[in-house]
């Protein structure tokens, strides 16, 4: 949940006290100049870990990097359905021709 938000990123409280920090940049795929034109405090955001900030003592967090992921799993789903279906087709069309 975001507990704070500037223009430069939010800071997002996670579970057990543990806090990330969500840089504006890594909100969404387009440019974003200003995070508080897209994230306000109390908001639920899913991110993924990108790393961690050692001087700062914070993770690092990333919508843009969470949404990629979540796409290139969608289309590897996808190439495998339609691979799978594929084969199906052709098994059909082979068992067609015996019988």
């Amino acid at each position: 949940m975001v507990k704070e938000v500037d223009a430069k990123g939010a800071l997002i409280a996670l579970e057990d006290g543990v806090e990330g920090y969500l840089r504006a940049n890594d909100i969404a795929k387009e440019r974003i100049e200003d995070a508080t034109q897209h994230l306000k405090v109390g908001d639920k955001v899913e991110a993924k870990f990108t790393g961690m900030d050692r001087k700062g003592r914070q993770m690092q967090l990333s919508i843009r990097a969470k949404d990629e992921e979540d796409l290139q799993e969608t289309m590897a789903e996808y190439q495998s359905a339609s691979a799978g279906t594929t084969k199906l087709g052709a098994l059909l069309k082979e068992q067609m021709k015996k019988g």
